[in-house]
């Protein structure tokens, strides 16, 4: 089977719901307890590997949270997938969440998807199951939430183990060592709209939309590439690799589509982050002033 060497990426959502609580209401309320819970049930499915299984976004639709998760390497895929028939990973979740949240007996419902397909219906037949995985490639990389959450985690684990090997240090009820740093603070994903310079005057600055998207891409031609690599200095999504595949998956559909697509990719990734000043910054820095001049013209000053 081919390896995460390899370059096999797949991805999936799974659907959890329960009966005995509001999933949605609990994740608002207990944010950093409910998706370390869910880290960790899903981390033991990967051996441990937070390279081999990945989860992207938390998503809500009461009564269902919902996981896009991210799947590195065919083995790895399988595994969870056998973990996932035997229903495995149902019962470690559900024990672990019962325990996190204090509900006794507590339900857990699960369901496997990637689109409309619902994958607990064949899930004796792998190779179907996989290809449909493979067939569902993320567009965009994990929140930067999650990632400091789980950064959070890590650090209060080595903490922890520091800790441990000095029995005189004092342990608070939560279970972890008074001594151990406090978790890093999460950052905002805030944006607060302001202003910016161009050419000596102010615009106001904005998150971009599909009107942004279409004029780009209708301007931008050939050098959209080049834009995307300016933007990818801060924004993960869009790693040489990430460029490279928008090129070739929408290379019969010509260079309109290809640079609709990069943006439609940095505005998934950024949210309200990927904003019209860090795009115009992009334009000027690779030389294509006239561009920007033109996505300005219409913009309020």
């Amino acid at each position: 089977m081919a390896s995460v060497l390899n370059g096999w990426t797949g991805s999936a959502y799974l659907f959890l719901h329960s009966d005995s609580t509001s999933l949605c209401n609990q994740y608002d309320a207990r944010k950093p307890a409910i998706y370390k819970t869910l880290w960790d049930s899903l981390l033991e499915t990967s051996r441990n590997s937070a390279t081999s299984l990945e989860i992207l976004k938390v998503l809500k639709s009461d009564p269902h949270l919902i996981l896009h998760l991210k799947f590195n390497g065919e083995d790895n895929c399988l595994r969870f997938l056998q973990y996932y028939r035997d229903r495995k990973i149902h019962e470690h979740i559900r024990e672990q969440l019962s325990r996190c949240l204090g509900i006794e007996s507590l339900q857990v419902f699960m369901e496997l998807k990637v689109d409309s397909k619902k994958l607990d219906m064949f899930l004796d037949e792998e190779e179907k199951c996989l290809n449909c995985i493979y067939s569902f490639k993320p567009s965009y990389v994990k929140d930067e939430e999650l990632l400091q959450l789980e950064r959070n985690f890590l650090n209060l684990s080595l903490g922890s183990s520091c800790q441990s090997q000095n029995s005189t240090s004092p342990v608070s009820s939560s279970g972890y060592s008074s001594q151990t740093s406090a978790p890093l603070p999460l950052r905002s994903l805030s944006y607060e709209p302001g202003t910016f310079q161009f050419q000596g005057q102010d615009y106001v600055d904005q998150a971009l939309n599909c009107e942004h998207q279409q004029e780009f891409a209708r301007l931008v031609g050939q050098s959209w590439k080049k834009v995307g690599r300016a933007l990818k200095k801060t924004c993960r999504a869009l790693e040489d690799p990430a460029i490279d595949n928008l090129a070739y998956e929408y290379d019969k559909e010509g260079l309109y589509e290809q640079a609709y697509q990069l943006l439609r990719r940095f505005m998934d990734c950024e949210g309200k982050k990927a904003t019209l000043k860090r795009l115009i910054d992009a334009l000027v820095e690779c030389g294509l002033t006239g561009i920007a001049e033109k996505l300005l013209s219409n913009q309020d000053i």
